[in-house]
């Protein structure tokens, strides 16, 4: 059976798909987006595949579960098989929304508040603030990325393969 945690104004979309490891014991973790996930990942008996969507510039009323007059099928199955969060706050351009997502802190805490990091940018999301697939690795998970990073590309550590996630 499959549940979905959705936090639509941000365009996050966590799947819970179905338990593939047994897991009671939850390590140490910041409160916000990393602790709710952490949390609901220990609520149920079996940990599940967790996929996260991050949808630039989608909004309320850009899903069919809010609009009928948008197609989204796929995403509505998810939806409806599944609980619902839509109540978060979110920054206008991906850097912060992704720092904020990624480590459960507000931008301003991660020094990612202003704006995009470029490919040739001398920076990246600092190395000792943990990150979502950091945590779900210490719980065993396989982490995989597909897409845009945004957190930095002008130093190994910045990368996502040193972040926490096994390919990208």
């Amino acid at each position: 059976m499959a549940a979905v945690y959705r936090i639509q104004s941000s365009g996050l979309l966590l799947s819970k798909v179905q338990a593939v490891r047994c897991t009671s014991i939850i390590g140490s973790c910041r409160v916000c987006v990393v602790g709710l996930l952490l949390f609901m990942i220990q609520a149920v008996s079996c940990a599940p595949n967790i996929i996260v969507i991050v949808a630039d510039d989608l909004g309320y009323n850009d899903v069919s579960w809010h609009n009928p007059d948008m197609k989204t099928p796929n995403l509505e199955r998810l939806a409806r098989s599944g609980i619902v969060l839509e109540q978060s706050y979110v920054q206008p351009i991906c850097t912060p929304t992704r720092s904020a997502i990624m480590s459960g802190l507000y931008p301003i805490h991660t020094g990612r508040q202003h704006s995009v990091i470029q490919p040739l940018q001398p920076t990246g999301l600092l190395s000792n603030i943990s990150i979502l697939p950091e945590y779900l690795q210490d719980l065993g998970y396989k982490t995989h990325m597909v897409g845009k990073w945004h957190l930095g590309f002008c130093n190994e550590k910045y990368l996502p393969t040193r972040r926490g996630f096994s390919s990208f």
